[in-house]
């Protein structure tokens, strides 16, 4: 039987495939407060509505609902299915490019809810530190090709891989301490 992943991980895993690894030892072992920093406790702060159930009474608005994809064995949580539009829209506290990883955890909310009958017809991601709306493309055959690639390299990812790490990503990365292959100063 093969094991579901949380939509969640496929972001991880386009930052630093090594950071599942290293978030499932912390979050397995020790208290949150203890290893967020600022950005995660934003990005926490932005989905508060949605985790509170707040966001929004309208009965044509799925917020916070747990959806589950067989065909990519998937599951997670979208943020908001405006059902009356066909918009799906992933919110971070802030948006400064389309990066891959928001994307794709965008495409697999995506599927799951085409799956369950929904008929999305339109992405977004919401920035909230500065309310800004970015629409995202739906996916065609490529990029449908592109997020299945990194599906399969993150169920064949071992710790012990060999990666090229990008210093850049490894200098905002919490879990650099642990890592013996995150450049040092």
């Amino acid at each position: 039987m093969e094991t579901y992943l949380t939509m969640t991980q496929i972001n991880d895993f386009i930052f630093c495939p090594r950071s599942i690894y290293f978030h499932d030892i912390f979050r397995e072992n020790t208290d949150a407060e203890f290893y967020r920093q600022t950005p995660q406790k934003r990005g926490l702060a932005a989905h508060e509505a949605i985790d509170a159930g707040t966001y929004s009474s309208r009965a044509d608005v799925l917020a916070g609902t747990t959806v589950y994809c067989e065909k990519y064995k998937l599951v997670g949580r979208i943020d908001i299915f405006d059902t009356a539009t066909g918009t799906l829209t992933e919110r971070k506290y802030s948006v400064t490019a389309l990066y891959d990883g928001f994307v794709f955890q965008l495409y697999a909310q995506m599927f799951a809810l085409r799956e369950m009958g929904c008929d999305v017809r339109a992405l977004r991601l919401y920035s909230k530190k500065d309310n800004k709306i970015y629409p995202v493309p739906l996916p065609g055959h490529e990029e449908t090709a592109r997020f299945e690639r990194t599906l399969e390299e993150l169920r064949a990812f071992s710790p012990e891989k060999q990666i090229s790490q990008n210093p850049k990503k490894c200098a905002r990365c919490i879990y650099a301490p642990l890592c013996d292959i995150a450049p040092t100063e």
